[in-house]
């Protein structure tokens, strides 16, 4: 049976994710975190199949290092990222850090448990809700990728919020030449060919 580690330091966030994954006979809660150690702690200790964690963790967006650490681990959990809201640079960063889902809060929840399955079985399900970019600046990519510069990364942040070309040069205050050229540039350094390639296996 599938077992999940459910961070957030949101209790009431963690309870109706407890709830909602109870009903399903075939999934297991092991282990609920709200702070970063703690959460490291109940991974290493119980090995899960799968941590739900969010972008923002004790009043910052720790998600990424967290992620990158879980994923470090002797035995790598699949790791879904849930969240509130999530500015492009944030999005990046969940990406670069190696999750490997990514949805919005206010997803309906029989989507969420299919998302949960589909994570599982190793499947990319990467739906953020579109929210307009902050500004430059969010984390670089790890060691087995090309470092992306900060312009690269805010049009990573919104291919990942499955913008057009033309949605993100408006977003940005760019040509279209422009665009393609960080967009082509991103996918290169990603070792992608196409930006359908950020979301194999889409559910």
């Amino acid at each position: 049976m599938p077992q999940i580690v459910l961070v957030d330091d949101h209790p009431v966030v963690r309870l109706g994710l407890r709830a909602l994954l109870a009903e399903e006979p075939d999934l297991a809660i092991v282990g609920e975190a709200a702070r970063i150690e703690d959460a490291v702690r109940a991974v290493d200790l119980r090995r899960p199949d799968l941590v739900v964690l969010d972008v923002r963790l004790e009043g910052r967006p720790a998600g990424p290092d967290l992620c990158r650490t879980l994923k470090g681990l002797p035995v790598r959990p699949a790791v879904l990222v849930l969240t509130a809201r999530a500015a492009a640079e944030e999005v990046t960063a969940m990406y670069l850090a190696g999750a490997d889902s990514f949805v919005d809060q206010t997803m309906a929840p029989d989507e969420l448990v299919a998302t949960v399955r589909a994570t599982l079985d190793g499947r990319r399900v990467w739906v953020p809700h579109p929210r307009p970019p902050v500004g430059r600046g969010g984390a670089g990519a790890d060691r087995l990728r090309e470092h992306l510069t900060p312009r690269e990364r805010e049009v990573l942040g919104l291919l990942l919020q499955r913008r057009t070309n033309a949605e993100i040069a408006r977003a940005l205050h760019l040509g279209l030449p422009t665009v393609k050229t960080h967009v082509s540039a991103v996918l290169r350094k990603l070792g992608l060919t196409r930006r359908l390639d950020l979301f194999v296996d889409v559910a």
